[in-house]
């Protein structure tokens, strides 16, 4: 009977974790897909249950003060960073998700729980002094997250987390003697008593459900020796894939928690920025440009506009569509012969990373240079006499786009929509930087969007939706909505430089596809993933001073191509000389060599010849 109501109580315990776990991810996360929804619940009820599973096998009651501290350590960890999270970017941001801290929490309390069931089978005091000292640290994290929002209102982000990482010991003592005593003694109290309470609720009397003898060992007869000892090894077994799950180096669930992520990021950015910038300064110095004889007229401008998440199989200016999907590019397509669209570009990864640090670097899947030694677009810019200006909507700091913003930093310009709070995130507010271009120079300007990346219903206004007589649906459908508000963008892009940038060239390519009717997964799924929009405007003054690069172009339209070579058709279409550049490599010039099974995507795992 006691056994029973004893599993009872664990059970209702469990279900009540799984459904705050539910509408912690539904209360604090925003532009949540079904499938995403549908997913996180399947997690959170396999997490719960394992955790519930491993209380139940071991001797301690779920009043036990040793459960206790480590539901304490679990709820703080559900709660915190989606809680600190969604009251900074509510008002400012469409869609994020935070669903691998509540899934983190829970699997946290079954590992805790088995932890010090088994370290107590040898010594209660040594449960004690470990799952306490353990217990402690995951509490301060919570709670130093907590002390920086009600300090600064908003979340710790990367703007908190460098300085922090980059903190000396009197730079502490400085921000600590910066507060009056009793905020010093807000933040420093909460910090002792976590540790307090840890410590004390471990080393509190627990509570079992086995009969003891003096010393806690437990009193056993030979039937239900054997059944204790299965119990404690299957306890064992449940621990080691916990703490393996929980901890695994590079993709266990703590390090994709919101807080280590964050801190990983700017570890890794530290770290490649130091490395990246010591080496733009080297190549530099060395690089050799020769630009062309008779070069544009100034001032001009040159304009790169990057997409995301783009494929062309979904865009009317390349495939037919239910309904028209890119009206201003299949109008420039089918009635603008400035305009050059390529019909078989690729993309050579399926995540910006990889693509980006290729596509805008001298490093591609045909050479082994290294990206900290590869020259950039931007360096070559530089040397042929551009200022460079970089505006994104990708987010300045990120593991989706670090190498990115480490190229983008060495512009003479370089901002993003993120880093101004209460700005929307949708594309239209990269345009508002173009007023800051100094039309008197000689300008690269690239614009870095967010166009359909998933979730793809948040990448357009409601407003443009309705204006234009979107109708939101499944996936695929908010994907070719995107779509239809990327070429908006592009449109209002293209009229702003030409108007008032004295614009000469436009490239426009994205970083990689999309399946929009799968769930986007780490592994290749089709060519969808990678078949990339691509094309060039030149306007009829760039066409009279370079007529072979306006010819070589026209010629190679129809020829297969990735993007990793972008950075070729770039200095190709500056009309540069220099030992950083080949030709061949290039789609603006007569010599390029490559054709269609010679290429390679999906970072060289897959031929592009393969594409039926």
């Amino acid at each position: 009977m006691l056994a029973s109501s004893r599993n009872l109580t664990i059970f209702v315990l469990m279900l009540l974790l799984y459904a705050a776990s539910m509408l912690i991810f539904l209360r604090f996360n925003r532009g949540l897909a079904p499938t995403s929804r549908r997913q996180q619940g399947r997690r959170y009820l396999i997490a719960s249950l394992l955790s519930g599973i491993t209380l139940a096998l071991t001797d301690f009651y779920v009043w036990s003060p040793q459960v206790v501290a480590a539901l304490v350590v679990c709820v703080a960890w559900m709660l915190t960073w989606n809680i600190t999270n969604d009251l900074t970017y509510r008002r400012s941001s469409p869609d994020y998700d935070n669903h691998i801290d509540i899934a983190f929490a829970l699997y946290l309390f079954g590992f805790l729980v088995g932890l010090n069931s088994l370290i107590g089978l040898f010594s209660e005091t040594a449960a004690a002094i470990v799952c306490g000292a353990v217990e402690s640290v995951l509490l301060l994290i919570p709670i130093m997250e907590v002390g920086y929002y009600l300090i600064y209102k908003v979340c710790i982000d990367t703007s908190g987390m460098q300085p922090l990482l980059e903190t000396n010991e009197n730079e502490i003592l400085e921000f600590i003697h910066s507060f009056s005593l009793p905020k010093v003694l807000g933040m420093v109290v909460p910090l002792l008593a976590a540790v307090i309470l840890c410590f004390a609720l471990n080393f509190a009397p627990p509570v079992v459900s086995t009969t003891l003898i003096g010393d806690g060992v437990r009193c056993i007869d030979p039937f239900t020796g054997f059944a204790l000892l299965f119990k404690d090894f299957f306890v064992l077994g449940l621990v080691i894939f916990f703490g393996f799950y929980l901890f695994k180096p590079h993709h266990g669930l703590f390090v994709r928690t919101g807080i280590a992520q964050l801190y990983l990021d700017v570890r890794t950015y530290q770290r490649s920025n130091a490395n990246y910038r010591h080496e733009v300064t080297s190549r530099l110095n060395h690089l050799q440009v020769e630009a062309p004889a008779k070069g544009l007229p100034k001032p001009h401008t040159v304009l790169l506009v990057i997409g995301e998440s783009a494929c062309r199989d979904y865009m009317s200016c390349y495939a037919p569509q239910p309904f028209e999907t890119t009206p201003w590019e299949t109008n420039k397509a089918q009635n603008d012969s400035r305009f050059v669209f390529f019909s078989h570009a690729y993309s050579c990864a399926m995540q910006t990373v990889p693509s980006l640090s290729r596509a805008l670097t001298e490093k591609n899947l045909y050479n082994d240079i290294d990206f900290n030694d590869a020259v950039s677009i931007v360096d070559i810019a530089h040397k042929t006499g551009y200022r460079v200006s970089w505006y994104s909507n990708q987010g300045h700091i990120g593991s989706n786009d670090t190498p990115v913003t480490l190229i983008a930093e060495t512009a003479d310009v370089a901002k993003w929509t993120k880093q101004e709070v209460g700005k929307p995130y949708y594309d239209e507010s990269l345009l508002e930087f173009l007023d800051e271009v100094n039309p008197n120079v000689n300008n690269l300007v690239v614009l870095h969007l967010m166009g359909s990346h998933f979730n793809y219903q948040n990448r357009y206004t409601p407003e443009y939706a309705a204006a234009r007589e979107l109708k939101d649906g499944d996936n695929v459908q908010n994907y070719r909505n995107s779509l239809h508000y990327t070429d908006y963008i592009l449109r209002r892009a293209y009229r702003y430089a030409k108007e008032k940038l004295h614009l000469e060239a436009m490239v426009y390519f994205s970083d990689h596809g999309a399946i929009p009717e799968k769930r986007r997964l780490p592994w290749f799924l089709g060519f969808g993933m990678v078949r990339i929009p691509m094309w060039i405007y030149l306007s009829d003054e760039y066409r009279q001073v370079f007529p072979e690069t306006t010819a070589a172009l026209e010629a190679n339209k129809d020829k297969y191509f990735t993007n990793d070579l972008a950075y070729d058709l770039l200095c190709g279409l500056l009309n540069i000389k220099s030992d950083h550049y080949d030709p061949s490599q290039s789609l603006a010039s007569t010599t390029y060599r490559f054709t269609r099974d010679m290429l390679l995507t999906d970072e060289g795992r897959v031929r592009v010849e393969d594409d039926r």
